[in-house]
């Protein structure tokens, strides 16, 4: 989707070159947590820093994982190997439970726990610059300019979701760049030839499976690519990309086919193993438990026929996609093996359902549903559409995303374009941004936190980025580009509001004690003995 780019003046004077950009942005948001947030008290912010830190500590001692409502398990696989670097460098005195000091020495205590948290803070910057490098590498492949992509870099950096998750440690942060990038890798991979196309489509299936083993919740903006792509998608001609013949083609194919068989089978016994233990959760209702994982399947396989079909793709090029899938997905899955426990296998099996459990905690009409397809449920979902479209509106419902900024600019250039005359892109970013409301209400059972911006946010900078493109008039414009600072302006002010927010409430660590000793069995907090 090659595109014009900026005026040579603009590019000059407002971006340093595409290396000193990102290390610029990279810059900007080390000295964001560090005059904002770094060194909160480790309390400060307790869900989720102190039980992800708790068990990373667990890991660290050789004891099993006790937190998987997300399920967690790849964030705190990280957040332990990354204490156990800066131990091993001698920057992290403690880095596992059982060297954590007394609980009779309270300063060395606290001390100790200071520490952990503000690591895991610097792992939640690099893993935030690193979602914003990857974002931006690939939009840059998308759209053929490199200064745009600078744009949606640093849209993305100072959005609502990422300018706070660089302060706390949740797994929405890693959980969202893996999907985001899943999507854009994707994306990608249209305009492609045949051997890259299966390397982009399998990392795809990679990051897709890894971020949904992270937090289940990304089993829904998973299942969006599919549409998404269906919109983007093309015809990809001989001219500039690979020309294998059709003996090449099939021996493609025939390789990718036997490396998802060979990643398949112990996949899809781990898969079955998680089946099994899916009667632990409620039932979804109308016979669906246990059923929808192949719905699940067969919309992939279908929206993969689809798009073969609307863009005569070749038969040996779509199972050779398909294959590299698979064995994306299925490498994925296995990840789950490098630190095995039964109850993430269950929970990822039963993505669903897992989901459902941690919505009813939020939702209270929820909370003793028998099963989950309730006309409970159904009200849910229409109060969550109400709630979403009143936060895009922000007139009825403020929030703190500044990234609604570039939903309504994308929403007016589309107009525009349209009035124009153009059609396929006016209707792409109304996909993006649609799928985007309806993520926004399914995350409205979760109270539409904050951190589940990240997911969302990265379609509407999409959406943005790609009707910037499209109006180079509009990029020459003296006016537009004085706009375009005051905007930056604003929109860094705003993304910053709710972490002043958060480092200015005026909490105390005794107000964690009514939840945190579910989530941390093996030890106490000074502030909560009795």
């Amino acid at each position: 989707m090659q595109t014009g780019g900026f005026p040579a003046r603009v590019g000059k004077v407002i971006f340093p070159g595409w290396k000193m950009s990102l290390g610029t942005i990279a810059a900007g948001m080390t000295v964001s947590l560090l005059l904002v947030g770094l060194f909160m008290p480790y309390w400060k912010i307790a869900d989720q820093d102190l039980p992800l830190a708790y068990n990373g500590l667990l890991l660290n001692d050789g004891r099993p994982q006790e937190y998987f409502d997300h399920t967690g398990y790849l964030y705190i696989l990280l957040l332990a190997n990354w204490f156990r670097l800066l131990h091993w460098l001698g920057l992290l005195p403690v880095h596992a439970l059982s060297e954590l000091p007394p609980l009779t020495d309270v300063a060395a205590f606290d001390r100790a726990w200071q520490q952990l948290i503000e690591a895991g803070r610097v792992l939640s910057l690099i893993l935030g610059v690193t979602f914003v490098w990857v974002y931006a590498a690939l939009v840059r492949r998308l759209v053929g300019d490199w200064r745009l992509a600078v744009v949606a870099a640093i849209a993305l950096a100072w959005s609502g979701g990422i300018a706070l998750h660089i302060r706390i440690m949740r797994t929405e942060l890693l959980s969202a760049g893996l999907v985001t990038s899943a999507l854009l890798l994707v994306l990608v991979a249209a305009h492609a030839g045949t051997i890259r196309r299966c390397i982009y489509i399998g990392l795809a299936g990679l990051c897709a499976m890894l971020a949904i083993v992270t937090k289940v919740q990304a089993l829904l903006p998973a299942l969006a690519i599919p549409i998404i792509a269906l919109a983007f998608g093309q015809r990809v001609t001989a001219e500039g990309a690979e020309a294998p013949d059709t003996a090449r083609r099939w021996t493609v194919a025939l390789v990718a086919a036997g490396l998802a068989v060979a990643v398949a089978y112990p996949a899809v016994g781990l898969l079955a193993e998680g089946l099994a233990g899916g009667s632990m959760y409620r039932p979804i209702g109308g016979g669906l438990s246990g059923v929808y994982q192949w719905l699940i399947a067969l919309w992939v396989v279908g929206s993969m026929a689809a798009y073969a079909a609307a863009y005569r793709v070749s038969l040996p090029d779509t199972i050779a996609a398909a294959a590299a899938l698979a064995c994306g997905l299925g490498l994925g899955l296995l990840s789950l093996d490098i630190l095995y426990h039964h109850l993430n296998v269950v929970a990822v099996a039963n993505p669903v359902e897992h989901m459902f459990e941690s919505a009813a905690v939020a939702t209270p009409m929820l909370t003793h549903e028998p099963q989950m397809l309730t006309g409970a449920l159904a009200l849910s979902l229409v109060k969550g559409v109400g709630q979403a479209l009143a936060m895009h509106s922000f007139v009825f419902s403020t929030s703190a995303r500044p990234t609604l900024l570039l939903e309504w600019f994308a929403i007016v250039g589309a107009v525009v374009l349209w009035r124009r005359g153009e059609r396929r892109l006016p209707l792409r970013v109304a996909v993006l941004i649609v799928t985007a409301w309806g993520l926004d209400t399914v995350f409205s059972l979760r109270s539409l936190q904050t951190p589940y911006f990240a997911y969302t946010d990265p379609l509407l900078i999409l959406a943005a980025v790609l009707v910037l493109a499209h109006l180079p008039d509009l990029q020459a414009r003296r006016w537009a580009q004085h706009a375009a600072i005051a905007l930056l302006v604003v929109y860094v002010v705003w993304a910053h509001l709710e972490p002043v927010k958060a480092v200015l409430r005026h909490n105390t660590p005794q107000e964690t004690c009514a939840w945190l000793p579910a989530f941390t069995t093996k030890m106490e907090f000074p502030f909560c003995r009795s």
